[in-house]
């Protein structure tokens, strides 16, 4: 359905595209949006040594940069071109990300800024807010060695 591929230098004006695309809306919401220091906060914070780009049918179509920290994986990053949402891509990716932690025993974290309908996602996979700020959720999950993923423990809920 989809591969990664190493981001380089060279994807810059891809990836700051895609996060005006993904987050000017909840950025706004939050915190205002100016272009000029979103534009040059992103360029002082891009390293594309830690991030990979989703490419589907030859096609760059998001990104995800996760890291491995004390002892768990933290889902830095993801964020999927608007006409790629809602057909499985997230979730696909994100269940791949926690087969991995499972396999090595390791806990997922994220953090979401408020009004991000991703959040929605990460709940229907199991994830739970661990701790709120006025302008993000920190949310974890405990895939554990064994036993059902946490999607097949929560299909029951809905999103789409």
């Amino acid at each position: 359905m989809y591969e990664l591929r190493q981001a380089t230098e060279d994807d810059f004006d891809f990836l700051y595209r895609l996060h005006v695309a993904t987050m000017k809306e909840y950025v706004a919401a939050v915190y205002g949006w100016d272009d000029a220091f979103q534009e040059r906060y992103f360029k002082e914070k891009f390293d594309p040594t830690s991030c990979q780009i989703v490419v589907v049918e030859g096609r760059d179509v998001g990104m995800v940069r996760v890291d491995e920290s004390e002892g768990e994986l933290y889902i830095d990053n993801i964020h999927i071109l608007p006409e790629y949402q809602n057909r499985g891509l997230g979730t696909a990716i994100l269940e791949d990300i926690l087969r991995s932690a499972k396999e090595r025993g390791l806990p997922v974290a994220l953090r979401v800024l408020k009004g991000n309908p991703a959040k929605r996602l990460y709940e229907r996979l199991g994830f739970a807010a661990v701790e709120e700020t006025e302008t993000h959720t920190r949310m974890r999950l405990h895939v554990g060695g064994t036993g059902e993923s946490a999607k097949t423990k929560h299909r029951g809920e809905t999103q789409t």
